[in-house]
């Protein structure tokens, strides 16, 4: 019932998102104060391989100090996610374990599983 909860809750994002050319950050690296790079949804449903919860398209974006957009990745970056243990990323054909004791904001990998797994569902 999660999986089709959180599946509705991308869908919908996903077409909210495009009206809007925007996207749902769920990672921000800083790297002094003069710049900064975003990993953001811009796109997802339910994954194609039943070994994973969530087939997603990830953005980059890259900030000045100011948060003026320097850089905005055009590329379609595919990512599956799987929320139960061991929890896990796949990009391309490499399988990540996600640590998920990790504090959010250390790794992108574990902020991308932690937003799509430990969502509120009411």
């Amino acid at each position: 019932m999660r999986r089709v909860l959180l599946s509705l809750i991308l869908c919908v994002q996903s077409v909210s998102m495009s009206a809007a050319s925007g996207h749902v950050v769920f990672h921000t690296a800083s790297f002094g104060s003069s710049r900064s790079v975003s990993l953001g949804l811009a796109g997802g449903g339910p994954a194609r391989d039943p070994a994973f919860d969530f087939d997603v398209v990830i953005t980059l974006s890259e900030f000045d100090g100011g948060g003026t957009v320097i850089y905005r990745d055009g590329g379609r970056h595919e990512a599956s996610v799987r929320c139960v243990s061991p929890a896990m990323v796949r990009i391309n054909s490499a399988d990540y374990t996600v640590d998920v004791s990790a504090r959010s904001g250390t790794d992108w990998k574990h902020d991308l599983w932690a937003a799509l797994c430990t969502a509120p569902v009411s």
